[in-house]
């Protein structure tokens, strides 16, 4: 099972201000994310991290979600990401799998930018509302490809 070794512990996050970013959107009442998880927060922010291609190296981390904590849907996500950064299944296999994480954290922290914003920035209206309207937008967009 050298598969298993190769897996992290703990997803991380960037320590500091994003970190901060990721708790004020679980703790302030006014975000779709109050009272959520970190965990759902990081998958969020992976998806329209890498939906607007804003791939963010971590400077200083802080391990913050265990990684038993993603189901198997957030894992085939975190591996559909990776192989399309990559446009390879290696990614997936042996001394890759680090480089896996390192794509998801990566888009998170981009992503993390992108939802702060999205949910607390200057423009007006519902912040679920906004976030339904971009679902909307990236479904249609899918269609017409």
């Amino acid at each position: 099972m050298a598969r298993s070794r190769s897996l992290p512990r703990e997803i991380d996050l960037e320590a500091g201000e994003r970190h901060s970013k990721v708790l004020k959107l679980i703790d302030d009442g006014s975000s779709p994310f109050y009272k959520k998880t970190m965990k759902q927060v990081f998958m969020y922010a992976l998806g329209i991290g890498f939906r607007n291609h804003k791939r963010v190296q971590l400077k200083k981390r802080t391990a913050v979600i265990p990684y038993s904590a993603f189901s198997d849907a957030d894992r085939s996500i975190i591996k559909a990401v990776a192989i399309a950064e990559k446009n390879s299944i290696d990614v997936l296999f042996g001394e890759n799998v680090q480089e896996m994480f390192e794509i998801a954290e990566e888009y998170a922290n981009g992503g993390i930018d992108l939802l702060d914003y999205q949910v607390f920035g200057p423009e007006p209206g519902d912040p679920d509302k906004k976030m339904e309207q971009n679902l909307r937008d990236i479904l249609a967009g899918s269609h017409s490809s």
